[in-house]
């Protein structure tokens, strides 16, 4: 069988290419070692006869090297993230093969020997004398795919410098296959402009869809310290997740708090909550602010929730418990809305609002902190004279009338307004994850979900509880905010921690006590919800709360400054060890190819023709020539990239004739034979 030679990309590409991916990826000094390993070949000579097991060995370590690498990523913790942190590693987990393509002989891998099934069949076919056909390829093209695509995840491929580069590469590799076909190359480019950005679009979008999805009752979304949507007026049942979010371990002999907030609201329109601050409000103040840190020792800094906190404040004995979990930067803490202080945790920055929402910029994806809280005083500042009261137009009147029903008016204290809606609730209503009211019609505001679940339905899950409470104590003139957090509700008894899962997640009223000058929690949905939410335990969640409590555990031992150079040490110690005996094993069977220089010479003759000038142009298109294959052979090969076979032929003879037949008129056969391979060259660069 004629062997073919398969197009490789451009000569200095994959490295340039490997450059653009160490700039998005930060891993510029990784990215430079291995560009100059993969391209080297254009400079030195050493070579290694690999055939398909070495091929295979080279998979091989690539699997292994891959396993090794996403270990570590899974135990993040995030694995929303995962799987693209894992792909921005692919120049490094396919190194191995494109090491095999650079340095072999052969310009391509048969895709065949990457397949159990198909290496059997073939191994099969071999010993029947039947014939098979292999499908080739030359890695150097699969290698600068996954570059781009390891580039594209990288967390500078939102800037316009990547689709700078992005085109530049990929009209550098067009270029070599289309040459002078301006248009077609053109095309190309812009369409791998238009696909890099609809890609980078498209993962932006599934990533936001993903991170953003609902985890359970009350409609807990990635977070949005601005607004939240809830699934009021909605039909059908509510998807809840059992996967553990966060553990919470109280103080021996304490019990933890009742609920954690991640975000307060306090404007109610349509079916959404959101935030609206006074007009006369700085905007500056309405950001989050850092939160002020004291050290009361040396590594022990404590995060100030209130300003203006003295060191009585932080030192007088309050109930505290250690929360962990995993977050993303710039997700919310899930604190009690009373928290004090918090300690321990490794992070960039801590923020607050003004509404008492806590956002952390964690180091790590998974985070461990100590947290004091039951304080008398709350994070928040007192109400906001007109939003916190507020109604929207559309709730007014149907609020008014059953907090008229209530006689919530004619009570004296908030507490006795409180005790009054609760025990409306309580009694007269149930929870239900089946949700059976629909919006308003589109003609017509009235009646509205939470009119409806007011008057007449009655039933419904802790976002209705949660919206009526807080709408029916602003009409009887109590300031009350909506908030979404989760509910501590389910403990393990083996460790005693308590787990919160996504079935946890909850809504409750924020309520102002006039008398005490304090924000407290106020959870009107019927307790029987607690009932409801508490999932039985069975061996397969008992399996999954096991390996995600190893993941977060190892995790922070691991990057614990006492264990993490202990680990850095054995890990890079095996790294190097593999890495050795790999050099070890290929130093044995290095072979040194003849240089340029010397392969004119080829087969020890000292005569030149004019045909050694197709050298050049053959050496970039076949590569170097095998062990014991004579340079007409290797020659002969040209024969399937679409040139004249007659041309080379005739070539042949007329080398032939220079160098071995005396009797040959020299000149007008080598005037000759110069023509033909000017021709021969011509042909082959257009090929």
């Amino acid at each position: 069988m004629t062997s073919q030679h398969i197009q490789p990309p451009p000569r200095l590409l994959l490295g340039a290419t490997l450059l653009f991916w160490g700039a998005m990826s930060g891993q510029s000094l990784l990215s430079l070692i291995i560009a100059l390993i993969i391209e080297s070949p254009n400079w030195i000579r050493s070579r290694w006869n690999f055939n398909d097991q070495a091929c295979l060995r080279a998979w091989y370590v690539s699997l292994i090297l891959s396993i090794l690498i996403a270990i570590p990523i899974w135990l993040e913790g995030n694995h929303l993230i995962a799987f693209p942190r894992f792909l921005t590693w692919l120049p490094i987990l396919l190194f191995p093969l494109q090491f095999v393509q650079s340095f072999g002989f052969s310009n391509y891998f048969n895709l065949n020997n990457f397949y159990f099934l198909s290496r059997i069949h073939r191994k099969l076919n071999d010993e029947l004398g039947i014939e098979h056909a292999n499908v080739r390829f030359n890695f150097g093209n699969v290698y600068f795919i996954a570059i781009i695509v390891a580039a594209s995840l990288s967390p500078s491929a939102q800037q316009k410098i990547f689709f700078i580069g992005l085109i530049t590469l990929s009209g550098w590799l067009m270029m070599a296959h289309v040459r002078r076909r301006i248009f077609a190359m053109i095309t190309i480019l812009i369409f791998a402009a238009v696909i890099g950005l609809g890609g980078q679009i498209g993962l932006s979008k599934l990533y936001i869809w993903a991170t953003n999805k609902y985890q359970g009752d009350g409609g807990i979304p990635s977070y949005n310290h601005t607004h939240n949507r809830t699934f009021i007026g909605s039909l059908g049942r509510i998807k809840q997740s059992p996967e553990m979010m966060w553990r919470v371990i109280p103080k021996a002999g304490q019990n933890p708090p009742r609920l954690l907030k991640t975000a307060s609201y306090n404007r109610y329109r349509g079916i959404n909550w959101g935030i609206i601050y006074p007009k006369s409000l700085d905007p500056e103040a309405i950001e989050f602010r850092a939160l002020d840190s004291t050290d009361l020792a040396v590594d022990n800094s404590f995060y100030l929730l209130r300003e203006n906190m003295n060191r009585e404040d932080i030192t007088k004995p309050l109930p505290e418990f250690d929360i962990r979990g995993a977050t993303v930067y710039g997700d919310p803490l899930p604190l009690p809305g009373n928290t004090s202080t918090l300690q321990e945790f490794q992070n960039e920055g801590i923020e607050i609002n003004l509404l008492g929402s806590v956002r952390i910029y964690p180091l790590k994806s998974i985070i461990q902190g100590k947290v004091r809280w039951n304080d008398e005083i709350t994070t928040e500042p007192p109400p906001f004279p007109i939003e916190d009261l507020s109604i929207d137009e559309y709730e007014s009147e149907a609020i008014h009338e059953v907090a008229d029903a209530l006689g919530l008016n004619q009570l004296a204290t908030t507490n006795e307004k409180i005790l009054r809606i609760k025990k409306f609730f309580d009694t007269e209503f149930e929870y239900s994850r089946y949700l059976s009211i629909g919006r308003a019609h589109a003609s017509r505001k009235r009646p509205t979900p939470i009119e409806t679940f007011l008057t007449t339905n009655k039933s419904g899950h802790c976002e209705y509880f949660a919206t009526a409470a807080t709408l029916l104590l602003r009409s009887a003139d109590v300031p009350a905010r909506y908030s979404i957090g989760f509910s501590v509700m389910e403990k393990n008894d083996s460790n005693d921690e308590w787990i919160i899962r996504g079935t946890h997640a909850h809504a409750w009223t924020r309520v102002w006590i006039k008398e005490r000058q304090q924000w407290v929690d106020l959870d009107p949905t019927p307790s029987d919800w607690l009932f409801a939410e508490t999932i039985a335990t069975n061996r397969y969640q008992t399996f999954l709360d096991s390996f995600q409590r190893f993941k977060e555990d190892f995790f922070l031992w691991r990057n614990k400054p006492a264990n993490r150079l202990g680990v850095n040490i054995a890990m890079w110690g095996l790294v190097t060890i593999f890495i050795l005996y790999i050099a070890m094993r290929l130093k044995k069977s290095r072979v040194v190819i003849h240089s340029k220089k010397s392969s004119l010479a080829s087969d020890q003759l000292t005569l030149k023709t004019p045909l050694h000038q197709l050298e050049k142009a053959a050496l970039k298109v076949l590569g170097p020539r095998n062990l014991g294959e004579t340079w007409i052979t290797w020659l002969s090969k040209l024969k399937a990239n679409q040139i004249s076979e007659t041309d080379l032929e005739q070539a042949f003879d007329l080398h032939q004739q220079l160098r071995f037949d005396p009797n040959t008129p020299n000149s007008s056969i080598h005037q000759r034979l110069s023509e033909i391979t000017q021709k021969l060259i011509k042909q082959l660069t257009k090929s």
